[in-house]
């Protein structure tokens, strides 16, 4: 019977789904910022958010933008918001980092990366690196996704799945630091106990 079980197991080999894993870059202080914010979450709701961790809020962030995907919202303008405005933090924590293969420079027609500073080897350790597993389904339709927009808009965005999960992230970081409106913040609240309670 060993022997069965154990021929059994070869067959389902490499059927089961491997889960790609993307790198989340941003600066120290903003994965210590979103820290704060769920410990401030579990503090305030009284709910069972034993494990809540900032993975989880990065999943969040990619599920709410898929959802605006699949409801087919054109975010182009959008995605070239996010990097005009955050770019250059992603940028300056790939500079001569493993995690992309390609250079921060020239990735839209246009946009200039206004770093009036040098990188050294102090701002590149003081951005850290999560790293978040997603389903392959949902990386097959971002792919889907960015090829629509390239052919809608005749322009490719030269953007991969780590550098938009870095930019909602900081983005959504960065508007918890710039203050959120009550109704905001209860809304945001909701939804992160709701999408706990489901998993």
């Amino acid at each position: 019977m060993l022997t069965l079980k154990s021929w059994t197991g070869l067959f389902h080999r490499g059927t089961e789904d491997v889960y790609p894993t993307f790198k989340v870059r941003a600066p120290r202080d903003y994965f210590e910022r979103a820290d704060a914010f769920l410990e401030d979450i579990v503090y305030t709701s009284q709910e069972d958010l034993n494990g809540i961790n900032k993975t989880f809020l990065v999943k969040l962030l990619f599920d709410n933008f898929m959802d605006h995907v699949r409801k087919g919202k054109d975010l182009f303008t959008y995605m070239l918001q996010l990097r005009s405005k955050f770019g250059g933090i992603v940028s300056s924590s790939n500079a001569n980092s493993p995690l992309t293969g390609r250079t921060s420079s020239g990735s839209v027609p246009g946009f200039q990366w206004g770093l009036s500073f040098q990188s050294s080897s102090h701002d590149r350790a003081s951005y850290l690196t999560l790293n978040v597993r997603l389903h392959p389904a949902e990386v097959n339709r971002m792919r889907v996704f960015f090829d629509d927009l390239q052919w809608k808009h005749h322009q490719s965005l030269n953007m991969e799945l780590h550098e938009l999960l870095s930019l909602l992230f900081i983005e959504f970081i960065t508007e918890l630091r710039n203050g959120l409106t009550e109704e905001t913040k209860e809304e945001i609240v909701a939804a992160i106990i709701h999408k706990w309670e489901e998993r």
